[in-house]
């Protein structure tokens, strides 16, 4: 059986996008949220502690933007001069 696509709007949550980027869980089973190197976010929008996610992103200084191929990315926020 084919293994099923990670849908970025979806609930889940992008093991293989994290095995790739050298990720583990940490000592309590936990993934990480997002790559530290490029802010790729492995969560899907509709992920049950996404809301989790953007409020860490937002108390840190980053905002969440849709990317290339609907992919959603933690950025840092640009200061407005």
């Amino acid at each position: 059986m084919p293994k099923k696509r990670f849908d970025p709007k979806g609930r889940g949550y992008d093991y293989t996008g994290a095995r790739a980027a050298g990720l583990r869980p940490d000592s309590s089973g936990h993934w990480p949220s997002r790559d530290p190197r490029t802010g790729l976010l492995f969560k899907g929008a509709s992920h049950p502690t996404f809301s989790k996610t953007r409020g860490a992103a937002t108390r840190l200084g980053y905002e969440i933007k849709e990317g290339p191929g609907g992919r959603y990315f933690s950025i840092k926020k640009r200061i407005k001069r």
